[in-house]
């Protein structure tokens, strides 16, 4: 087996022991102070943002300075103006 490393509450590591059985381990205690909960408000964000996206055409970023002037210049409203 490679080295790995495995990081998480006991419960998660605990979840590893089938293919951990048999080998060699170190356990590090790490502080509670560098322990974070998930922003799930964040991550909601990111999962509806990647949803909204997930049929847009992609582009190229070649054209993007042409595009700014164009709708700069009123080329976003058309001719009726």
């Amino acid at each position: 087996m490679t080295e790995q490393v495995l990081e998480g509450t006991w419960e998660e590591i605990a979840t590893h022991a089938q293919e951990l059985a048999g080998h060699r381990v170190r356990v590090t205690i790490l502080p509670d102070k560098g322990f974070r909960k998930p922003n799930k408000g964040m991550l909601q964000v990111v999962r509806q943002v990647t949803e909204d996206q997930k049929d847009m055409k992609w582009t190229s970023g070649d054209d993007t300075q042409r595009l700014l002037r164009e709708a700069r210049d009123g080329g976003m409203f058309g001719d009726e103006l």
